[in-house]
């Protein structure tokens, strides 16, 4: 009981200070910058979006697709809406919101940003969501849902070794390729198990994302120690191969299970091999320089090329980025039969073509 007291001061301390910080802000906002209705970008690119049989998409997930739910977790206090659109890790729609609009179908999205495959340690599970805590904690209404009808998607992984990169390599940042093995294993162990889980609800059709590239990837300087690129460039590697060849081995012994790979590391990578041909002038900095929590690290400003700036926070990509997220999204559930009437590059055309607010 005086665990439990504890804990519920602590929460409400959250939020006082949250209402606090709120209040007293009178810095840029993020939603005076983005277009009206722009998470409809994308209707009407999919021609055909009943072909498959698919009226609902369930998500699953960490920061890339959280639709606002840490936000709430957090009573306000992390990913402010000030700063991150409708506390969403990003300067506008994530690829959840777009896909929603272009096939018109029922979004429900559990994702929740800082999520890893595993469970976290008490405060971080007082406001982050691990993936398997998604899935159990929505089974009862899972299970009202028509399974043939429903599309499930998970898309995690990056937030197992951002955070824990470090615990797999040498004092010199070289990867200790026997323990960032046997994490990457773990990983993708651990997506395997809630696929299975998925599977005794009754959901055969599920959408597995590839992890994007972390190596190279900008830091928040006043984060904590993190891996280096060596040691992320390999986990990266180790963990695409590994959820591929977990995605083919679970394929190859249920006939009944369609399981389609969201590529989301290719098309992060063609933005990387050619940002001018996607809008990017700048990669290696971000658009809102400061923290998840909304706070700002020098002027409270934000960079005066939201779309050119690949990563709207350090880490996280801005809705340009997203929209290309959900270009992808849409090509690969069109390859595995589940929609028609698709062009992915007249849909990547649109991304390119979202435009700062002007006045």
């Amino acid at each position: 009981m005086a665990r439990m007291k504890r804990r519920l001061r602590r929460v409400f301390s959250l939020a006082l200070v949250s209402l606090i910080l709120g209040c007293a802000y009178n810095g840029p906002r993020v939603d005076a910058m983005l277009p009206d209705r722009q998470s409809a970008w994308l209707d009407h690119e999919v021609g055909d979006s009943a072909s498959g049989g698919i009226e609902h998409l369930v998500v699953f997930g960490d920061s890339l697709s959280d639709p606002g739910n840490l936000n709430r977790n957090s009573f306000g206090l992390l990913v402010p809406d000030k700063i991150f659109y409708h506390g969403r890790f990003s300067n506008g729609p994530i690829w959840a919101d777009y896909v929603e609009y272009a096939l018109h179908w029922k979004l429900d999205n559990f994702a929740v940003g800082g999520a890893r495959t595993r469970p976290g340690a008490f405060p971080e599970n007082l406001v982050v969501t691990s993936l398997p805590e998604q899935i159990d904690k929505n089974t009862r209404y899972l299970q009202t849902l028509d399974t043939k009808k429903t599309l499930i998607s998970i898309w995690i992984g990056p937030n197992n070794y951002l955070r824990n990169g470090d615990q797999y390599q040498e004092a010199s940042g070289k990867p200790k390729m026997t323990l960032l093995t046997l994490a990457v294993e773990q990983t993708i162990a651990e997506i395997e198990s809630e696929i299975y889980k998925m599977q005794k609800l009754g959901f055969n059709r599920i959408s597995i994302g590839t992890m994007p590239e972390l190596g190279g990837i900008n830091r928040d300087p006043k984060g904590a120690a993190a891996a280096t690129d060596e040691t992320l460039f390999m986990a990266t590697r180790l963990h695409n191969q590994k959820l591929s060849q977990m995605l083919e081995r679970l394929g190859a012994k249920n006939a009944e299970l369609k399981l389609i790979k969201y590529q989301a590391y290719d098309i992060n990578k063609a933005t990387y091999d050619n940002p001018q041909a996607y809008g990017f002038s700048v990669l290696n900095a971000p658009c809102f320089v400061g923290s998840v929590k909304g706070q700002f690290y020098g002027k409270q400003e934000f960079c005066n090329d939201p779309m050119g700036y690949k990563f709207w926070e350090y880490i996280h990509p801005n809705t340009r980025m997203q929209c290309y997220y959900a270009t992808q999204f849409l090509n690969d559930i069109a390859a595995g039969g589940l929609i028609d009437g698709y062009s992915q590059k007249h849909a990547l055309d649109r991304c390119l073509a979202i435009k700062n607010k002007q006045g």
